[in-house]
């Protein structure tokens, strides 16, 4: 489904959102959710109208399995280059462990990990705060993970992978503490998303804002984490 010129949320992909991105330099995919999710993702491109041997890039905002756990088996049938954030590269490569999780929910990860695995993946491109891929600016996020980043078209969109989740009513939130590393590095870089403007806010989970999105994580911003 076509939510904003050129970005496609990919319906049906379990897990995290996937999004498809046209530019004038090319197609890219922002995230792949779990593991297995490589034969609806790739219906989806050849649905929009490209072979998967032309997609440019895909771009990891951060290596948890939900986000993650399909782009080796994408990589290996499109070609397409691997982008993460340089500090979370070692996690995607298998170098370190992947992000332990707290409380009841790292107990479920843990179950759920005797039946998904995750494989690793040396990325072809390392990104770092300010960078530039197809049309957007990459903005390191960190609080989630080490090295979340989110991607930036200007004035039109932002992807922002985990560093926000939105409700059912599509409202912004904080993510979840047991999921996050650090909750206040995660609220700082909350704040500096909202100093950006854009129309649509694309999280890794919940229904993207596709209006006035800027605006609206100000105001959350405001009410819910206050001035610093």
């Amino acid at each position: 489904m076509e939510i904003a010129r050129g970005i496609h949320r990919i319906e049906g992909v379990r897990g995290a959102n996937c999004y498809l991105v046209f530019t004038d330099a090319g197609a890219a995919l922002v995230d792949t959710g779990m593991p297995g999710n490589e034969k609806r993702i790739l219906e989806y491109i050849r649905g929009a109208g490209i072979e998967p041997k032309r997609l440019g890039y895909i771009v990891l905002t951060h290596p948890d399995i939900d986000h993650s756990g399909s782009v080796a088996r994408l990589k290996d049938l499109t070609d397409a280059k691997v982008a993460i954030h340089e500090a979370d590269a070692p996690r995607l490569a298998g170098e370190k462990k992947l992000k332990e999780v707290k409380g009841a929910t790292g107990v479920l990860f843990a179950a759920m990990s005797l039946f998904l695995r995750f494989t690793p993946v040396r990325p072809d491109v390392l990104l770092n705060d300010s960078d530039r891929i197809l049309d957007c600016t990459v903005i390191h996020t960190p609080g989630h993970t080490d090295g979340s980043i989110s991607l930036y078209r200007e004035k039109e969109a932002i992807f922002v992978g985990d560093a926000l989740r939105t409700d059912s009513r599509g409202m912004p939130r904080l993510p979840s503490g047991s999921m996050t590393v650090n909750v206040e590095q995660a609220k700082e870089s909350v704040r500096k998303i909202s100093t950006y403007r854009y129309v649509v806010l694309l999280p890794g989970h919940g229904p993207p804002i596709t209006r006035e999105a800027s605006g609206v994580l100000v105001d959350y911003v405001q009410k819910e984490l206050g001035a610093k």
